[in-house]
Parts: structure tokens; C-alpha cells; sequence
């Protein structure tokens, strides 16, 4: 039993080996199903074992394959033998990049790709174990408004931006944010060129134009999928060099030291990332999911989006005092069935292929309750302003075949919804037969309907539908005896309030109207460009445009911040040693997992230098030049120090004499010493003569007074990860470090004095 209903699989095995593992069917949504199954294949195969992680995002289809995979072969006797994993435990990963995207979802891609453009090294970050967050659960239907993309499938057309701004006001009933609409309409042209050419989207005229919008502008690709989408453009942002970090969950926000973001620490199954970035792109989607969070409008309504839509980003932005607006609304679509208590999936393409055929909507009492042709918002309020919040879509024999090709398009599978009709006391109501019949199924008043159908019968023929106007090309009468009647509910997914933004840049702006340096919004999470209702195709509209001026706003801030020079404070750390083993280079790496955040921390080695020489100091070699570059350009520097024989090594002795003798990198720099060693005076001797050395004439370094850190038994002091076992020295090591820090500053003052 996987998300949404039976996975039927095989899993082969020869000699007992796990082969293969075969999905013979399934009814998860397939943009999902598709990128997890074969990761978790891999797993099961590569380890032998179904006792494997589940894939982020997907854990309950996951988890429960593998349990089920687990007692079947168990009880078919076989007995695998797990192939042994090597437990790399924990890492820390510490990374750099000129824009980070949060979100692996359209917004998100479209973004990170923009910036690529640009130059900008990008790395996305997802936490899900796959890509397209609440994107992936829609079609990819979108406006082509103002592009290439649209000149070619309509040719010239009444369509412009300003037509599409008077459409998105009316439709919302001017609950839009005029300033965020007008950057949607504008940008969403060059967004769909863009992303076609990237991405090698092949856009056609979407087969479904809603009476929403005031001229044909609704494009989407031909799979009608926004699975396609999603492989295409990540499969584009990778082959030019993006790079994607799945299972990534951001935890919290890294600042410089002037408290601008400057990066995130994600977590992942085995790893922490610090990744720090010159800009940074949020696209984290919303927050239907969380109940925690869900205003007064959603109760009663059903919700069809994915279950990781839990609003992280208002945790981890908590101390940002972010403006935030409307974060009660919600994009109610009228057209869905309940598959489980609270959960729905939506139908609306093939809901609008019944009402254009002649479907009727109608309630418990039997009656119509709207114009079936007349656009969603109208289908919406309809239905909730029934007492039970359903009605039904009453449907002949014609058109249920083409309503059923379009549900099966559309995630939806045949074997689902045969379940659905033999399940008569279950939800969702899906029921074939007589009028009477159908009536008696659904729990509706049988007379009235039958009265209603011959009314509607009577109008259809003449051509006229005095009761709700309906437009005469759509009154077509009944054909046959046989009735298909499927529950029609609202639901929603996708979220319309969010962060405010700044409406030119999209920089996520405060509760006093300051945008937030380096920090940008995009798609979902930015609420107010489309209001209180968005019209088809508006929220992948939305997503586009912005995720592509986001992009281009991060790309121009780190460009800016390139030519300005980089304010984080740089740490360039030396290991003391030629050796290839060293508890020196643990304790360094173990510093730059703690510091990273806070500094740029870059551990360099002089195993690689030669043995000074002063005849070759008219040819210095460059491996010299380059670490005395290094240090030159560090605000510090801290040197991990083994003792050998009351002194320090041969190798360190040596780099500092290459680093003292034709270039003096060292020169009124701020140095911190530590070292650490398997006796219990740490590394006391050496550090003594360290600071003679630093101190010469030639060197001159500004050692820092004071609070030297020396470490003890360093054989139990760290793990197999390079981290500090030992709370206390923890502890020591990082007030040490903070006066350290405390220390540049003091000798930036002095030199600049």
C-alpha cells in the first residue's frame, strides 16, 4: 500500500541475490514515483538488504514498498546477505557559491538556470529526494504571454501584458498587488523564451483555453505535464554546470558579520552542508500542508498538494521580522475527488471536457446549482455555498469516455477508478447507471433530478437556458440512458499569501519596508501577484516570471558583491606537517566544521613545498608563490603545530623560511597557534618556538597573546569524522577561536592606523 493506493512489483532474485526489482503498477503521482523508484532500487540492490533508507518526500510509499519487499521474500526463504555499507558517519560539508537556490520546484529551477546564464556558479538545494515540490502535482499549462514561444503557436493576437494585468484584476477581483502583477506580466514573455531555449521545451496551444482569460494565451508542453518540465529544465541546469543537492534540508540562515545572510546550513541523511553564497534565491513553495498554519478558509476543503508544502522557511527566516501578507488564502479549485479523508486529486481537465459536452452540476437536492460554462470561480463558490460543501457532475455515456481518457492523463489510473465504482460505500462517489440509480448511489433527491434533467433537456433543445444563461454552444442534451455521477469538491494546494517582497527585485523585504541584503523570493512563497484567486494557469505563470527575475537579481547582487570584494573574514590554516597521517590536520579540520559558518576557512598543506633552498630564491617555486598568495590575502591565519623534539618540524621550519625569505605574507598578520599531540602537555615546546620564529625580523606576524590552545591524548579526541570528541576542549576551542576573531579585527585597526 504505497501514498495513494496497491503498488503491484516483483522482485527478482537468482541464488540469493536481489536482481531487479519490477513495478508492474501503481496510482502515486508519477512525476514523484518516477524520480524515487529507481534511487531506491539502487539502494536495495547495492546493500543487498531492504533495510535501507526511504527516499525524503516519499518516505511513506517508500517505507512501505520496503517493508512489504522485506516480508515477502522472507517468506519465499530467501536469505540475502547484506552487503556491508562503509559508515562514513556524519561529514560536514563546507561549500561556496555565487547564488544558492532553496527549492528544487519550477520557480526554484527556473532561477538557479537564469543565473547560470549570467555566470554564477549555482548549487540548488531540495529537501525532498526529488524534484518539482507542489509544481509537480499540476499540468504545465502556462500563459506564453509577450514571448516568441506565442507569436509562433497564436500568431498576432489582442493578448499583452497590460491585457493580462486587466485579467488577473478582474478575475481576483482587484485583490492583486498591481507592482507584482505588472513584474509578472512583463516577465513571463522573456521567462518562456528563455526557459524553451535552455531547457528545449517544445510549448504548443494548450488544449484546454479557460473562459478566464479574455483571449487564447494558454500554452503547455506535450505531454500536458509539468513531470516534463521539471526532468528537462534540472536535466539543462546540470549539463551547464548547476549543481543539485537532493534530501537538503535548510535548518537555518548564515550570516556575515555585518548579520547579512550570506549562505545556509542544510542538513542532510549523513552530512551537514554550510554553504555560504554571495545571493541567495528563496523558492521553498508554501504551506498547505501544515495544518499548524492553515487559516478559518481552508477548513472544510479538501487538500490535494504534496504533504512536505510545511512552510520551513517561516522557522528558519524567524529571525529575519519578515513582512508577511494573506497567508490565509488559498487557490480553491472546484474540480476534485476525494480518494481519502481530507485528501483529494484534482480533475480539472476533464471536469471542463464534461461541461463543454453538456455535463451538469448539481447538489443533494437534485438542482443545478451554476452555470457549468462559466468560469472556476464561479464553480467554486457554487460549491461551497452548499451545506455539505459537494455537488455532482452529472454526465451521459459520450461524455464519460472522453472525461475518463482525461482522468487517466491526468494521475489517475484505470484500476483506481474501476476501485472507485465498485466501492459503493466508500468515498469518492463515482456511480454509472439508470437516473434513478445514480441518484440512490450519491444520496440524491431521485424526483428532482429527474425533473432537472427533463428541464435541461427541453433547453438544450431549444438552444436556451433560462435559468443560469448558459451559453448555447455548450447545451447539449443527454444521449442514451445510461448516467455517470462523480463528486466534484473543492480543494486546494497551492498557497496565495507569503513574503512580501521588494517589487522590482523580489529582495524579501522586513516589517520596516528594508529589503534583506543578499536574500531574494520567488513562486509560491511570494504572495500578492494574482491575489486572492488565480486564474488557470497563473500560479506556473507566477512561478516562472519570478524564479526568472529572482535569477537575474541574485546574478546581478553577486556580481556586485564580486567587484566590492567579499566581507566575510578569511582563515587560511596550515598544517604543520609533511606527514601524511597527523591528529594536527584532524584538529584543523575539526575547526573549519566548526568555524566555517562564521569564516571563509580554507585549510592549505606544505607537504608539497620543497625543502627551502636559498639558491632558489631568484626562482621561487610556484607552489610557494601560490600559499604565500593565500596568506597575504587571509585576514588570519592559524598554523596547527606538532612537536617534534622540543620543536617544531622540519617541513613547518622550512614553508616559513620559503614565506620570510623573497615574499613576506606574514607581515603584521594576525596568527592563532594550536596543536595538539598524544602526550599530556599537548604541544607546549613547539608552540613556544613557534612564536620566536613568527616574531623574527623577516616574519613579523602578530601572534595572538595568550590563550594557547593545546590538546592532550589526541588518540581519543576525535572520531573517524575529524571532530572533537571532548565537550570541554570543544568548549576552550571555541572561546579561544572567538578571541581569535576579536584579535583580526583589533590588527586590521592597527595596520590601517
Amino acid at each position: 500500500m504505497g501514498h495513494n493506493g496497491i503498488i503491484s512489483y516483483e522482485v527478482d532474485v537468482d541464488d540469493n541475490k536481489v536482481k531487479d526489482l519490477k513495478i508492474l503498477q501503481h496510482s502515486e503521482t508519477s512525476g514523484i514515483f518516477n524520480q524515487v523508484i529507481g534511487k531506491l532500487k539502487q539502494r536495495i540492490i547495492d546493500g543487498q538488504s531492504f533495510d535501507v533508507d526511504a527516499i525524503s518526500g516519499a518516505t511513506v510509499m517508500t517505507q512501505a514498498l520496503l517493508d512489504s519487499a522485506k516480508d515477502a521474500v522472507a517468506k519465499a526463504d530467501v536469505k540475502l546477505t547484506p552487503v556491508p555499507q562503509k559508515n562514513t558517519g556524519h561529514q560536514i560539508e563546507n561549500l561556496k557559491t555565487d547564488v544558492l537556490v532553496i527549492g528544487g520546484g519550477e520557480a526554484g529551477l527556473v532561477a538557479g538556470c537564469r543565473a547560470l546564464t549570467l555566470g554564477q556558479k549555482v548549487i540548488l538545494v531540495e529537501k525532498n529526494g526529488y524534484l518539482g515540490g507542489a509544481t509537480i502535482l499540476n499540468g504545465s499549462n502556462v500563459t506564453g504571454t509577450g514571448s516568441q514561444v506565442a507569436a509562433r503557436i497564436f500568431g498576432q493576437t489582442a493578448d499583452s501584458p497590460d491585457v493580462l494585468a486587466k485579467d488577473v484584476a478582474r478575475e481576483s477581483k482587484n485583490s492583486n498587488d498591481p507592482a507584482l502583477t505588472d513584474l509578472m506580466v512583463h516577465n513571463i514573455g522573456p521567462a518562456i523564451d528563455f526557459v524553451s531555449d535552455f531547457a528545449s521545451l517544445d510549448y504548443q496551444k494548450a488544449q484546454t483555453q479557460t473562459v478566464e482569460h479574455s483571449v487564447e494565451r494558454q500554452i503547455e508542453l506535450p505531454t500536458a505535464s509539468s513531470y516534463e518540465f521539471i526532468q528537462k529544465v534540472s536535466k539543462a541546469f546540470t549539463d551547464h554546470g548547476g549543481e543539485i543537492r537532493l534530501g537538503a534540508r535548510v535548518e537555518k540562515l548564515i550570516k556575515n558579520q555585518k548579520g547579512q545572510v550570506n549562505g545556509v546550513v542544510a542538513e542532510s541523511d549523513n552530512a551537514t552542508l554550510n554553504i555560504k553564497a554571495r545571493s541567495v534565491v528563496l523558492a521553498a513553495g508554501g504551506h498547505g500542508a501544515n495544518t499548524k498554519m492553515r487559516g478559518d478558509e481552508s477548513k472544510g476543503l479538501d487538500y490535494y498538494g504534496p504533504m512536505t508544502s510545511t512552510g520551513d522557511a517561516y522557522s528558519f527566516n524567524g529571525d529575519l521580522n519578515l513582512q508577511t501578507r494573506n497567508l490565509g488564502w488559498y487557490k480553491v479549485y472546484p474540480h476534485g475527488v476525494e480518494v481519502e479523508p481530507g485528501i483529494a486529486k484534482l480533475t480539472t481537465y476533464a471536469s471542463k471536457q464534461a461541461t463543454d459536452m453538456g455535463a451538469l452540476y448539481v447538489n443533494t437536492q437534485g438542482k443545478r446549482i451554476v452555470d457549468e460554462s462559466s468560469a472556476y470561480t464561479n464553480f467554486r463558490d457554487a460549491i461551497l455555498a452548499q451545506p455539505d460543501k459537494v455537488a455532482y457532475m452529472l454526465m451521459d455515456e459520450r461524455t464519460w469516455k472522453k472525461v475518463y481518457d482525461l482522468l487517466i492523463l491526468h494521475d489517475f489510473t484505470a484500476k483506481e477508478i474501476k476501485q472507485f465504482f465498485d466501492q459503493t460505500d466508500k468515498l469518492p462517489i463515482f456511480t454509472k447507471g439508470s437516473l434513478a440509480d445514480v441518484a440512490k448511489a450519491a444520496g440524491i433527491d431521485g424526483d428532482q433530478l429527474a425533473k432537472t434533467v427533463a428541464t435541461y433537456q427541453e433547453n438544450a433543445k431549444a438552444g436556451k437556458d433560462p435559468e443560469f444563461g448558459r451559453d448555447a454552444q455548450y447545451l447539449h442534451p443527454y444521449e442514451g440512458s445510461t448516467f455517470y455521477l462523480v463528486e466534484q469538491r473543492g480543494r486546494f494546494a497551492t498557497t496565495l499569501g507569503g513574503y512580501v517582497t521588494d517589487r522590482k527585485t523580489l529582495e524579501l523585504l522586513d516589517k520596516n519596508d528594508q529589503p534583506v541584503a543578499n536574500y531574494f523570493g520567488a513562486g509560491e512563497i511570494i504572495g500578492g501577484a494574482n491575489g486572492h484567486d488565480s486564474m488557470p494557469s497563473m500560479m506556473n505563470t507566477w512561478g516562472i516570471s519570478s524564479g526568472y527575475v529572482a535569477g537575474s537579481m541574485a546574478s546581478q547582487n553577486a556580481d556586485n558583491r564580486k567587484a566590492a570584494g567579499d566581507d566575510d573574514t578569511s582563515v587560511v590554516a596550515l598544517v604543520g606537517t609533511n606527514a601524511s597521517k597527523s591528529y594536527n590536520r584532524k584538529l584543523l579540520h575539526s575547526m573549519q566544521g566548526l568555524f566555517g559558518k562564521e569564516v571563509d576557512f580554507e585549510i592549505c598543506e606544505i607537504k608539497d613545498l620543497p625543502m627551502f633552498n636559498e639558491d632558489l630564491a631568484d626562482n621561487e617555486p610556484d607552489s610557494v608563490k601560490a600559499l604565500a598568495a593565500k596568506v597575504a590575502a587571509a585576514d588570519g591565519v592559524v598554523i596547527g603545530v606538532p612537536e617534534y623534539d622540543h620543536s617544531i618540524p622540519a617541513a613547518l621550519k622550512s614553508a616559513l623560511e620559503w614565506l620570510s625569505s623573497v615574499e613576506h605574507p606574514f607581515k603584521d598578520k594576525a596568527v592563532m597557534i594550536v596543536g595538539t599531540s598524544l602526550g599530556i602537555q599537548g604541544t607546549v615546546r613547539a608552540q613556544m618556538n613557534l612564536r620566536q620564529i613568527l616574531d623574527s625580523p623577516g616574519v613579523d606576524a602578530k601572534v595572538m597573546p595568550g590563550s594557547e590552545f593545546m590538546l592532550p591524548q589526541a588518540s581519543n579526541k576525535f572520531d573517524d569524522n575529524n571532530r572533537l570528541t571532548d565537550a570541554n576542549s570543544e568548549n576552550f576551542l571555541k572561546s579561544c577561536f572567538t578571541k581569535f576573531l576579536d584579535f583580526i579585527k583589533q590588527a586590521a585597526k592597527e595596520a590601517a592606523a
